[in-house]
């Protein structure tokens, strides 16, 4: 029966857990370097605004408060690490977040900051 979905693909890559919690060094390397990125809180504010769907580069600029060149400077870091994709729309082009890969550790991080300091202090 077709629900008019595409069947899913398997993982090209290891899975997100591993079993014994090694994490080989060139993985280590390119999520240390995506975190990198994530460190600069103009990218993070671009990140989240293309969370809430395509935006142009005027748009992220007038959201974030740079100016159209800097912004677009970001988009193409941010773009080159996978974290968001750029779409033409006429002669606009409109960025949104990559997958949801990239929205879940936005919105995990947003949680933590946003839990109280404690939480985990007294479970050590």
């Amino acid at each position: 029966m077709n629900t008019g979905t595409k069947p899913s693909k398997p993982p090209a890559t290891a899975p997100a857990a591993l079993p014994d919690g090694a994490l080989d060094r060139d993985r280590a390397e390119e999520i240390a370097s995506i975190f990198h990125l994530l460190g600069e809180p103009n990218r993070l504010g671009i990140l989240a605004a293309c969370m809430a769907g395509p935006r142009s580069v005027n748009d992220l600029a007038a959201l974030t408060g740079m100016s159209p060149s800097l912004t677009s400077h970001h988009l193409r870091l941010l773009k080159a690490a996978r974290l968001v994709r750029a779409r033409r729309q006429g002669k606009f082009v409109h960025y949104a977040v990559h997958d949801h890969h990239v929205t879940s550790v936005l919105l995990d991080m947003m949680e933590h900051v946003a839990e109280p300091e404690h939480t985990h202090d007294e479970e050590a």
